[in-house]
């Protein structure tokens, strides 16, 4: 994930298909779900097009593998960048910051406790 204007803050798995925000949970401090529209109140997340199915905010499920915070955010000339959260870097313009991003985050290659072998 690349946090605009900071850098990469963290690498993961997309666990799911993409769900509107309407529908889609989040854990609280307690454990329990919540719908995230209650839970993310710091920013608008199009909070107009909620129930427009078309132009409203989607999120996916992620299983973190390893973060960093913003004062450690990574960003080296010559890494590529999307604005979305969540993206597939299959394309060439992508290896540099993948190979790098492997090297910076070396729990990418391995194994999730949580993924089928």
């Amino acid at each position: 994930m690349k946090a605009p204007g900071y850098g990469f803050v963290g690498v993961g798995v997309v666990r799911g298909e993409p769900v509107a925000m309407h529908d889609f949970e989040l854990r609280n401090g307690e454990g329990a779900s919540v719908p995230a529209a209650d839970i993310l109140t710091k920013a608008s997340y199009h909070r107009e097009f909620i129930e427009d199915l078309d132009r409203c905010e989607y999120f996916v499920p992620v299983e973190w593998i390893a973060t960093v915070g913003l004062d450690a955010a990574i960003h080296e000339v010559g890494m590529f960048g999307n604005q979305n959260s969540v993206c597939a870097p299959k394309t060439p313009k992508w290896r540099h910051t993948v190979d790098r991003l492997k090297t910076l985050f070396p729990a990418w290659d391995k194994p999730s406790p949580n993924s089928a072998t």
